[in-house]
């Protein structure tokens, strides 16, 4: 599902001799995320869970370390018998010790390896900018005419420095060597006495071994860097043959150490009296009966629902995705894990983001090299270990694969010139069309019937301007009124009528505005552009106040949108009132700037912004073109295969390509996500949420 799953806050009440059953059982579900109780039994914890989980966690940190240093998949194996959760947390805590002894020494010396190469490669760093200096500091330094000094200094010190010696006869060249360093050539007259003002600045000269240059200083420690890179890789080399020789028991004491952690977990923020135990924490509705039915004998369950409003709590969110869109949550972590009370963005990103990426990047032999890229980038990230660099090859590999479809709709490979030939470039019948125009794979007449969502090439008309722009617009339209629809449903089901009624069904009145006005020409889909080209001119009649009976529907649009924004005003008043504590003048003006006017402007901001997917498709394309041009003119032919076998124009093909390929393909992508985060996301989705972290067992329990 795309819907967040309907959580509960589940209170498990025992006695305190069934916490290890109760804590074997939660694990072994692996849907329980810990809480503190909001009403405790009493203030005792279980001190020996806060005291044994920070070991636990050390020793997880220590052999995540020698797994990654070995080069093991970082991941739990194996079981582990359970009597006692404190006393087998202390067993294993004792087991990891003894593994992590093992490797003390190759681990120490690889870290003191490691802090060596970096205080050198400090040193280099500041050596840099004077490297191939080949005379000695201090010879440099004790000229009989004039004072030589090498510093390095702050951008504020060298305003400074440049005033000081200014007003002498000093003079002063710096270069830029870090963010907000400058390494400084100071030369003066001996009389100047440049030392004394260079203490009054603040300024520090450079200071070298005696006897050495700076470009043999940078040389004996770039030679020591790889001496210790050298070591470093013996070293480790060493180490990756331990740690494969019992990599399988490292991964049992790693995965026990993982269990025995949310066990811990779960002790430390449960409470304890004198006789009893009290844990709580989130769980999703549809097992509450599991555990029900689980604990019946040993303990009694009870559950609430979260409330929107008046609950200062946020309920974590779970939102299950088959694997195949799973790698699409990596973008909506960019802009935050959506709220248990949000319809997740991944509703919009599985269909949204590759085809409007198609759209505005319409090429087939563009694409195809995308698509081949984004394959090479997947299998780097994977060989890397990398996490992020996977996830965004399969969303480029996904948006590249509608680009190639949208490419055969337009008749595109790499520009206009392989399939539309001169014909399309010179807007000329005489001309001949590419060599791939009569195998091309989607027929012309298809891409002719399309001619009115196609606004380049042969079918530039301003009319199909006009109706591509309706069309960008309309595809906002859909996406808002989906977003707005689904708010209502996840509302519904999270069973909270305050949350539907004065949240999210004002948006959704709203919306339908948008969509009815561009959806209208299915009631004449011969004239469907001009349908909704009428419809817009009766809106404007009906703010203009006109005549009535020749702009009903104009009037009813403007009257309804009047109707939604008062009911947005007055349900956003009535929760500002209810959950501010505000006075009714507050609470009404309030109301007015969150639900009439803000919503006002957003009604026409979101729809509107979507123009800039017609804008990227026509900048695509005619950048394309114009290199495609200058192809023609360089090459002394009046026939397209003549342009496209000479050497000269090929060259400026290619590069009008890379240059698509890369600059275009990047703004593309990241118009694509402000389509998204700015214009959709920011209207419905504040990503202010909590991910469900559930404790779980990640090695057998016996």
């Amino acid at each position: 599902m795309l819907l967040p799953e309907n959580m509960v806050r589940l209170q498990i009440i025992s006695d305190k001799a069934s916490l290890d059953t109760i804590v074997t059982k939660l694990l072994k579900l692996g849907v329980f995320q810990p809480e503190e109780p909001l009403y405790p039994i009493g203030n005792e914890r279980i001190e020996e869970a806060r005291r044994l989980i920070t070991a636990v966690q050390d020793h997880i940190s220590k052999l995540k370390i020698i797994m990654e240093l070995g080069g093991l998949i970082i991941e739990p194996l194996g079981s582990i018998k359970v009597s006692s959760w404190s006393k087998t947390a202390e067993e294993v805590n004792e087991e990891a010790l003894k593994l992590e002894e093992r490797y003390k020494e190759l681990l120490e010396e690889i870290g003191r390896l490691r802090a060596e190469r970096d205080l050198y490669q400090q040193q280099l760093k500041e050596l840099e900018p004077i490297k191939t200096i080949t005379v000695e500091l201090s010879r440099l330094y004790s000229l009989e005419l004039f004072d030589v000094i090498l510093a390095q200094v702050t951008e504020d010190k060298l305003k400074l420095l440049n005033q000081i010696l200014g007003e002498s006869s000093g003079f002063v060249y710096s270069v830029k060597s870090g963010e907000n360093s400058y390494t400084v050539l100071v030369i003066a007259e001996k009389s100047a006495d440049i030392d004394k003002k260079l203490r009054e600045v603040g300024v520090r000269r450079y200071e070298l071994q005696e006897g050495k240059s700076p470009y043999q200083l940078y040389n004996e420690i770039l030679e020591r860097i790889n001496q210790i890179n050298t070591i470093l890789e013996r070293t480790r080399d060493e180490l990756a043959r331990k740690v494969k020789n019992e990599e399988n028991y490292i991964k049992n004491v790693y995965g026990k150490l993982l269990t025995i952690r949310d066990a811990l977990n779960i002790m430390n923020k449960a409470r304890v009296s004198e006789y009893y135990l009290q844990i709580e924490g989130y769980i999703p509705e549809k097992y509450v009966k599991r555990v029900q039915s689980e604990m019946k004998e040993i303990a009694y369950v009870d559950y609430i629902r979260p409330r929107r409003y008046g609950e200062k709590e946020e309920p974590p969110t779970l939102v299950e995705m088959p694997k195949s869109i799973k790698v699409l949550e990596s973008l909506v972590e960019i802009y935050g894990t959506p709220s248990y009370w949000e319809i997740s963005p991944i509703a919009f990103l599985v269909f949204t983001f590759p085809i409007l990426f198609g759209l505005m990047f319409p090429d087939f032999g563009n694409a195809i090299v995308l698509l081949l890229f984004s394959i090479w980038f997947y299998r780097y990230g994977k060989k890397r270990g990398s996490e992020n660099i996977p996830k965004l090859s399969i969303i480029l590999i996904y948006s590249s694969v509608i680009a190639m479809i949208t490419g055969l709709l337009a008749r595109d490979f790499f520009g206009p010139l392989p399939v539309g030939g001169l014909r399309e470039i010179l807007n000329n019948g005489n001309y001949s069309v590419g060599p791939l125009y009569n195998i091309w794979p989607i027929p012309a007449s298809v891409s002719e019937a399309l001619k009115f969502l196609l606004p380049f090439g042969e079918y530039s008309t301003s009319v199909s301007i006009e109706n591509t722009m309706i069309f960008s617009v309309l595809l906002g339209a859909i996406a808002l009124f989906v977003s707005s629809l689904l708010g209502v449903i996840n509302a519904v089901r999270k069973k909270d009528s305050e949350f539907l009624f004065f949240e999210k069904l004002p948006l959704f009145l709203l919306y339908v505005v948008p969509i009815f006005i561009f959806m209208y020409g299915v009631t004449n889909p011969a004239n469907f552009f001009a349908a909704d080209e009428q419809v817009l001119g009766q809106i404007l009649n009906a703010v203009l106040m006109k005549s009535f009976s020749q702009n009903i529907i104009g009037y009813g649009i403007v009257w309804w949108t009047s109707f939604a924004l008062l009911y947005n005003w007055a349900a956003h008043a009535i929760l500002v009132k209810r959950h501010d504590n505000a006075s009714w003048g507050s609470a009404i003006a309030m109301g007015f700037i969150e639900g009439g006017f803000e919503g006002a402007l957003l009604l026409l901001s979101n729809t509107i912004s979507f123009i800039r997917v017609l804008v990227f498709a026509l900048s695509h394309y005619y950048i394309l073109y114009a290199f495609s041009y200058m192809a023609y003119l360089v090459a002394p032919s009046t026939t397209t295969i003549g342009v496209l076998i000479n050497p000269i124009a090929i060259v400026i093909l290619i590069i009008g390509n890379l240059l698509a390929i890369g600059l275009e393909g990047l703004v593309v992508f990241i118009q694509d996500l402000r389509l998204h985060f700015y214009e959709m996301f920011s209207k419905f989705y504040e990503g202010r949420g909590r991910k469900f972290e559930p404790v779980m067992a990640y090695v057998s329990l016996e």
